[in-house]
């Protein structure tokens, strides 16, 4: 008997059967899970931080794209690359979605050229530096973009703008060595070193040499040395440049500079400031009201910037006596002195000093009285005060009298202090009081001016 077998599907045509079969909600997925990112990378001749090749430069030149090609560090970790399409951009299509790395290789190095970001810029102040990165060991600049699934597009300049300042004083001179000078662009400012070759000179640097600006407002400002401040500021490359101050900054637009690859100049001006700081002047003699048989003066005065002369006038009742001076010669400290002899009075001292910008210092006054008439001393009658007459005696007594009051006697070298009275006495004088002797004897009467009166006489 003869049989009949029923066929049965096997594994290989179940599998052919699977794949056959279309499958449309996981391919829409997967359709949903990438994206594409559009690049342009322009070389920003007309340096203004925009892309726009109707804008031309001073040199003749106009932007232009560049298709040095980006790598793509994409949001799965794989690196990805594209070729510039026929507008010159690069579309990396089927990107994993999320954030994404774009990678530009600097020509020459972080020290030749920056990066920028002008996505949907309208003006130099929307672009951003984009950072250093690496690609390969290779320094790179590093745009961040998120990737989705209606795409992205992505505008970055590049420029090598650097900048340098001349800074002199107003006869020429570089300024050498100040402390604080700074260069900047965008939001940043760097500071500027000194070139060792080239005094007065100044140019920012970093790890990777000199800084390269962003394309906008150039910028410098100086910190001048005490006593100076900035009297112009001027910018040039191989034209003349428009200079504005703002906020004690001076700025020119980089769309002025020849070319995206310049180094145009400020030069910066410092002048003196105006001296309006007075000197001061200090009466160091006479230091008490006197008397003094001859007035000796002395002052002493100090100025910032420098010295002129030193003034001392002498006033009696008000009317100019006596004028005295002396010349300093513009340095910062000095002393006038005078001996001046005038006749008994009253006087007053009025002093100052004068700088070389013509500045006064405070005028000081002294009131001092002027003795120069020695005491007078006279031999008192009466026997009971004095036995003898013209110059020899037995004992002899003495009045004295100075308007200026007396101030002491010496008798034979030997001193002897008085009250200070217009009127004072020396009595009773014999061979052994007062260390007086026998035969010749010298009395020398002074006053508190300091004006002695000497008197010689003979005791028996």
């Amino acid at each position: 008997m003869r049989t009949r077998s029923t066929p049965t599907l096997g594994t290989a045509a179940l599998a052919a059967a699977l794949i056959a079969a279309p499958l449309p909600a996981i391919a829409a997925e997967a359709d949903a899970a990438t994206g594409t990112l559009t690049v342009t990378r322009f070389d920003d001749r007309y340096a203004d931080g925009l892309y726009d090749p109707s804008k031309t430069a001073p040199s003749g030149d106009v932007d232009r794209k560049n298709e040095s090609a980006p790598r793509v560090l994409a949001a799965d970790g794989t690196w990805r690359d594209a070729s510039a399409n026929g507008d010159g951009d690069f579309v990396f299509e089927g990107l994993p979605l999320g954030e994404t790395e774009v990678h530009f290789l600097f020509p020459n190095s972080p020290g030749g050229e920056v990066f920028f970001d002008a996505t949907d810029a309208a003006s130099a102040a929307d672009i951003e530096q984009l950072p250093v990165g690496s690609f390969l060991g290779s320094p790179t600049g590093v745009a961040s973009v998120t990737v989705d699934s209606d795409g992205e597009s992505l505008l970055v300049g590049m420029s090598a703008l650097r900048l340098v300042a001349d800074v002199q004083f107003a006869d020429g001179e570089p300024a050498s060595g100040l402390a604080t000078v700074e260069l900047g662009s965008g939001d940043s400012w760097y500071p500027a070193t000194e070139y060792d070759f080239q005094p007065g000179t100044y140019e920012s640097f970093w790890q990777y040499g000199y800084i390269r600006h962003l394309p906008g407002d150039l910028g410098v400002r100086v910190t001048p040395p005490a006593g100076f401040r900035v009297a112009s500021v001027t910018a040039a490359d191989v034209n003349e440049l428009t200079v504005t101050e703002r906020d004690g900054a001076w700025y020119f637009p980089s769309s002025e500079v020849l070319n995206y690859f310049w180094n145009p100049t400020f030069t910066v001006t410092l002048e003196e400031l105006p001296d309006t700081t007075r000197p001061t002047a200090t009466l160091v003699s006479p230091s008490t009201a006197g008397p003094f048989s001859a007035l000796d003066i002395r002052v002493d005065a100090t100025d910032d910037r420098g010295l002129n002369r030193i003034v001392a006038n002498i006033y009696r009742d008000g009317v100019l006596v006596k004028s005295t001076q002396s010349a300093v010669g513009g340095a910062t400290s000095g002393t006038h002195t005078a001996a001046v002899v005038l006749p008994d009075g009253a006087y007053t001292v009025r002093y100052n000093a004068q700088d070389l910008a013509g500045n006064i210092s405070r005028t000081g006054s002294f009131s001092v009285t002027v003795d120069a008439t020695a005491p007078t001393v006279t031999v008192k009658d009466g026997v009971s005060f004095t036995r003898g007459a013209d110059g020899t005696y037995d004992l002899v007594s003495f009045k004295l009298y100075d308007a200026g009051k007396i101030d002491r006697v010496e008798l034979n070298g030997v001193a002897k202090n008085l009250t200070n009275n217009a009127w004072s006495d020396v009595n009773f004088v014999k061979p052994g009081t007062f260390r007086a002797v026998a035969g010749e004897n010298t009395l020398v009467v002074y006053d508190v001016a300091g004006n002695a009166r000497t008197v010689t006489f003979t005791l028996n």
